[in-house]
């Protein structure tokens, strides 16, 4: 063999081995993506598995995806001549596979509507994914309000109704200086901190509004009628609450469902029901 065919890219070899090594890191990134803590924990935490948080995940998981479809293509490219010999070798045959084909297709379609009609054994695995998702939140890692982070200090004083001045002070009492309409975000990137880490430094445990004082109490785990009667909220009012504002709810579901379903928190879901008109 000389050294010009030594040197000599084989790239219908390297397209099918890339697809393997891509075919392995999707694999894994989904599996990654399949028990991370939903987007507010990861965001206000910063939680990071295996070094990266999960912003990162799935950053990586759409390119590698994008990228394999794309290697994909050239793929049956370099293989076209033995994909169409194979064709034309099974339609000489006369579709000896008929029955495996059509039968493929029919479980494709059988699988398609059972996961959109959240029947078992499908419906287990995607219970299973909410339970390592909800493994991860608790009352220390939720953000005050949804999107907390995205917010600047003077929109989440309104929010969680404390002076912003009182959470400046605390701040800079901590050696983290930062101004009324800096985004919180920013401010932790800036100083190595989370948003979480910035929201304690502001020690603004004290929560004066009506429905923030139930933050941490345990209501999220309860159906939205037991949530009502503690409140004393007529369960009805509350369902006309909630449809005002775009949400579909029932009284026997769990209020974090209701919550997460509408990408907020528990807390947002009280404060919506327990709306003084």
């Amino acid at each position: 063999m000389t050294k010009s065919q030594n040197k000599k890219m084989n790239w219908r070899s390297f397209t099918s081995l890339y697809i393997v090594f891509s075919g392995f890191f999707i694999l894994i990134s989904g599996i990654i993506l399949y028990i991370a803590p939903s987007g507010r924990v990861a965001k206000w935490t910063y939680l990071t598995i295996l070094g990266l948080e999960k912003d990162e995940w799935q950053a990586l998981h759409i390119i590698f995806t994008f990228l394999i479809i794309i290697a994909s293509g050239f793929h049956l490219y370099y293989n076209w001549k033995p994909f169409i010999s194979y064709l034309h070798t099974k339609t000489k045959e006369k579709f000896t596979l008929k029955k495996e084909l059509v039968l493929s297709v029919l479980v494709t379609i059988l699988v398609f509507f059972l996961v959109l009609g959240n029947v078992p054994p499908f419906s287990n695995v995607l219970d299973l994914g909410e339970y390592f998702t909800e493994s991860w939140e608790n009352d220390s890692t939720e953000p005050p309000v949804s999107h907390a982070e995205s917010m600047s200090f003077a929109e989440l004083s309104v929010t969680i109704n404390i002076p912003v001045e009182e959470m400046l002070k605390n701040l800079k009492q901590n050696q983290v200086i930062a101004t009324e309409n800096e985004i919180i975000k920013d401010v932790a990137d800036n100083n190595s901190l989370t948003p979480l880490e910035i929201f304690k430094k502001m020690n603004t445990v004290k929560k004066t509004s009506s429905s923030s004082s139930y933050y941490g109490s345990g209501l999220g785990k309860k159906s939205l009628l037991e949530v009502c009667k503690q409140l004393n909220i007529d369960i009805d009012i509350a369902l006309q609450r909630l449809a005002i504002t775009g949400i579909k709810a029932n009284s026997e579901m769990i209020l974090k469902d209701i919550a997460k379903k509408n990408d907020k928190n528990p807390i947002d879901i009280i404060e919506i029901i327990n709306k003084k008109q």
